[in-house]
């Protein structure tokens, strides 16, 4: 498997201007993959390269995306970046990109892959298989997705971080509140445990009677957001919020004493990432890969509350890359410009 050693670190020199396209929900929902997304392309647009978007959001979205796409899309220098969670859509595109005349690379962004890999049946594993030939680099977000992967894609598969640093925090204008701790779910699905951090909260207040939580919900506000607004309707030291711009998540994580990710799996989360940038302690549960300097905690409320109030095991960062994806994006440009 390819790292930082293998012709995919950051480029030493600037290449001239290039072509990108970004293969991804365009407008995505809140969370993690689209911060990722724009957040590379405003990087790659400073520094002058040109980015454009097929929108895979449905069929007639990519149909409509198609006249802004086609003046790059099929020329011989274009980075194509086809960021997906599913990875049937790899499948289902595949011919697609084995026709592209440009470098093509599929983003594999969720800690899910390994699950949706392992749960395959024998046709649709040889399926993809078959399929992942026909993208040139695979980036995965980390090593266990990586090494989920058919063998004889080793040489293609390269790990990256999605999180793509923006200007260092002003540490003058961060007004933390004591023992506030926050945590962040898509539309209130299960394996966020936001529930979980609840009562991870209810017992940190024996020690810390002053302690809140703040829910950072994102995405859709179905059923499962419903009942979770439901169950802490009556709990005066729980807040909701529901889709907070990138901005307001910002200032909500450098509000915060402590940010928890109690999640069943993950990748290399944005919002960690972001949390960590800006001062903030995080508390994870030790299912996954974790940045470096996160506190791990096993996936109960007792010992997530004990991690929180006496601090435990520190992560290495093993696993996870600390090239991001905007440095193997100029990379990759600056190879094809060469």
């Amino acid at each position: 498997m390819a790292d930082e050693g293998d012709g995919i670190g950051p480029a030493s020199v600037q290449p001239r201007v290039m072509r990108v396209m970004q293969w991804a929900q365009h407008p995505g929902p809140v969370g993690g993959v689209t911060r990722s997304v724009e957040d590379l392309t405003c990087a790659l647009r400073a520094v002058g390269h040109e980015v454009r978007y097929v929108d895979t959001g449905s069929p007639a979205r990519a149909v409509r995306s198609l006249p802004g796409a086609l003046p790059i899309l099929w020329r011989r220098r274009c980075l194509h970046l086809f960021h997906i969670t599913r990875v049937w859509r790899a499948i289902v595109l595949s011919p697609v990109f084995a026709l592209l005349p440009g470098r093509t690379v599929l983003v594999l962004h969720s800690g899910a892959v390994q699950r949706q890999i392992a749960a395959q049946q024998p046709w649709r594993a040889r399926l993809l298989r078959l399929s992942l030939r026909a993208y040139d680099q695979i980036w995965a977000v980390n090593a266990d997705i990586g090494a989920a992967l058919p063998d004889h894609l080793v040489d293609r598969v390269h790990i990256v971080s999605p999180f793509v640093p923006g200007p260092a925090p002003d540490a003058s204008t961060a007004s933390r509140e004591p023992h506030l701790l926050t945590v962040a779910t898509n539309s209130g699905l299960s394996h966020y445990n936001a529930g979980l951090a609840v009562d991870v909260v209810h017992l940190v207040r024996r020690d810390w009677p002053d302690a809140r939580l703040w829910i950072l919900a994102y995405d859709q506000d179905g059923p499962d957001l419903a009942r979770l607004r439901e169950s802490v309707s009556d709990l005066e030291w729980v807040q909701l919020s529901f889709n907070l711009t990138g901005a307001e998540v910002s200032a909500a994580l450098a509000r915060s004493d402590v940010f928890l990710r109690p999640t069943d799996w993950d990748g290399d989360s944005v919002i960690v990432r972001e949390a960590l940038a800006v001062g903030t302690r995080v508390v994870a549960s030790d299912v996954s890969a974790r940045p470096a300097g996160v506190e791990l905690s096993a996936l109960n409320a007792l010992e997530m509350a004990v991690a929180v109030v006496r601090p435990g095991r520190v992560s290495d960062g093993k696993g996870l890359a600390s090239l991001t994806v905007a440095d193997a994006a100029r990379s990759a440009l600056a190879a094809m410009a060469g």
